[in-house]
């Protein structure tokens, strides 16, 4: 055909199109402006010449119900029905227009057999359902995905399983929504993540974390070898914070696998990061004891074991000194059956710390730290680490001008780096203990903008401290004493420390410093495991200046020493409580509100 002759037909379609348009347009504001009298005749116009549009269907369709045409409106729905069989969707219009009449067995009658013409076809199944559902009638959404996967054959696959799950926990079944994830996980085990994404938010529900409990026993037992389910156990185990139970799991696949211990080593990392300690240890020690020194975790399961043990020596109330030399004696029999080189340098640091910190030896962790530094290595962030702790040991040491050397050395070398920002966030710090708070604040407000997200925040807290308490004082006399308590309690010099705040209480106790002077003593007094004065320190800050920035961390580290401390949970979990309800906006409320669920006995996720 020439272009001349098909010219006339392209224009005709054109205004065609251009004439549709503007009904379709007139016909949606007749409609928004509830003019359905109006409307429906330009829809019934647009849907006879384009009856396949769902959107002429549909809006035309609600007109006629909207004027109470029935009959009318089951002679379109029927003839769409007739025109596209494949289209299911059609018979559930047709089920509701005979709701709407209050015809109710006719109604059904066309639910049920829009479910029995399913066909294998994915998105005729999806549409149907997603019909469904949208009309409130879950339980025949339901059943469109269970006759999708019968006609499937779907019977080993998870085909529409997550959708059948998600519609059961919608219907409040979670009996039905358990069995169905753990189909999910049994026929296709790379959905694990999801698995376990869905069913996570379900198990704060005791009731239904006991029922997916019983239904992973059941299933165990049904198929012994299925190393996804035991991996889901053993999940679960660590969801409700029974560590000893999901150790047993995991010691039992790796030696029904005879693994390496790969599986075992990761579990142990996170059982001590959720502050699992001894179950972790054990987890260690199985490494270090069954797979032996040939086993490839070995170094690593030796060197974790010993600070694991120093984090729990760290959280406990009460620490016995031969403990504490017990474990010293452990570091040196690491060193001496691997040497002190490049590959355990980060437990000769750790090593370090451990006899500065705990034993407060500053000597030896000095002459440790420069064994340290005097070992090549090409970890240069290691390297400028361990330079920065030997800076802080020569601080405790009062030899203030060595720690300024180090710190402006790490400075220089990772210049545009997190580390080099540290480094000078402890030099404005030094600064700031040795009274000159101008040049320590002329560095903090550069440091507020540091990208390492802890120093900006340490840098603007610090800022904010000097700027509220110097204000419009005509003396820095209280600013220099605080600052060199602070300096006292940094070197562990914690008499001195307490005799320069008492002092501060008894000569300015107006000033704005005084909420700092009580959290001061408190963290002292928590250093020096005096818990009950340092909760009566926190407790006055919580009392006496309750509308202060100090005021939720007091009472959080209140709560904490009520809960960890003093053994009174019930206390601790008032405190948290006041906490969450005071102070909605803290830094505090997350962690808070975790720790009150898990004393209440919640299971924490």
């Amino acid at each position: 055909m020439s272009v001349l002759r098909c010219l006339p037909i392209l224009l005709l379609l054109g205004s065609f199109n251009a004439a549709a348009q503007t009904d379709f347009q007139l016909a949606e504001q007749y409609m928004r402006q509830g003019e359905y009298d109006k409307a429906v005749v330009l829809y019934e116009k647009l849907w006879n010449k384009q009856p396949a549009s769902q959107t002429f269907y549909q809006n035309y369709l609600k007109c006629l119900q909207e004027l109470k045409q029935y009959n009318e409106a089951e002679r379109v729905i029927k003839k769409q029905i007739k025109g596209y069989p494949q289209e299911l969707t059609y018979l559930v219009d047709l089920g509701l227009l005979y709701r709407q009449r209050e015809q109710e067995k006719s109604a059904l009658e066309q639910f049920d057999l829009a479910v029995q013409r399913i066909t294998p076809n994915m998105q005729q199944i999806n549409r149907l359902a997603g019909r469904f559902q949208n009309a409130g009638l879950n339980d025949y959404a339901l059943r469109t995905y269970e006759q999708g996967r019968r006609v499937f054959h779907a019977d080993h696959s998870d085909l529409f399983l997550p959708e059948l799950a998600n519609l059961h926990r919608r219907q409040g079944n979670t009996a039905a929504a358990v069995e169905a994830y753990l189909d999910i996980l049994q026929y296709n085990p790379s959905r694990l993540e999801f698995v376990q994404s869905q069913v996570q938010p379900l198990l704060e529900t005791p009731s239904v974390a006991q029922q997916f409990q019983a239904e992973l026993y059941r299933r165990l037992q049904k198929y012994p070898g299925n190393e996804m389910l035991s991996t889901m156990l053993i999940w679960y185990f660590l969801q409700i914070r029974q560590f000893d139970a999901a150790f047993e799991q995991v010691k039992a696949m790796d030696r029904r696998n005879r693994e390496d211990g790969s599986r075992i080593m990761q579990f142990a990392r996170s059982a001590a990061d959720e502050g699992a300690y001894n179950v972790a240890l054990n987890a260690y020690r199985y490494l270090i004891q069954e797979k032996g020194p040939s086993g490839p975790f070995y170094a690593a399961a030796r060197a974790a074991e010993i600070e694991t043990e120093k984090m729990r020596l760290a959280v406990a109330a009460q620490v016995p000194q031969q403990d504490l030399l017990h474990l010293a004696g452990r570091y040196r029999q690491y060193l001496q059956e691997f040497g002190k080189n490049n590959r355990t340098l980060a437990v000769l640091r750790d090593y370090a710390l451990f006899q500065l910190k705990f034993l407060h030896q500053n000597d030896s962790a000095i002459a440790l730290l420069e064994e340290a530094l005097a070992i090549p290595t090409s970890d240069r962030k290691l390297a400028g680490t361990i330079k920065l702790d030997l800076g802080d040991c020569w601080l405790i040491s009062n030899e203030m001008w060595e720690a300024m050397i180090l710190y402006g050395q790490v400075d220089k070398e990772f210049k545009d780096e997190p580390l080099g920002e540290e480094a000078r966030y402890k030099n404005a710090r030094l600064s700031f203990y040795m009274g000159d708070f101008e040049w320590a604040q002329a560095q903090l407000n550069v440091l507020k903008s540091a990208t390492s997200e802890l120093v900006a925040n340490d840098a603007l807290a610090l800022s904010v401290f000097i700027t509220d308490n110097l204000g419009l004082d005509t003396t820095t006399q209280p600013m220099k004493l605080f600052a060199r308590a602070d300096l006292m309690a940094y070197q562990r010099r914690f008499d001195e420390a307490l005799q320069i705040l008492d002092s501060l209480q008894l000569f300015y106790p107006h000033h704005s410093l005084m909420d700092d002077v009580l959290m001061e003593k408190g963290k002292i007094h928590l250093a020096r495991r005096n818990y009950e004065q340092a909760a009566d320190a926190f407790r006055q800050v919580d009392e006496s200046y309750s509308y202060d920035l100090l005021a939720d961390d007091a009472l959080f580290r209140l709560a904490e020493v009520y809960e960890r401390y003093l053994g009174d949970t019930n206390k601790a979990m008032e405190l948290y409580k006041q906490l969450l309800t005071r102070h909605k906006g803290s830094i505090y409320t997350v962690e808070a509100r975790k720790r009150f669920r898990s004393l209440r006995g919640d299971p924490i996720n």
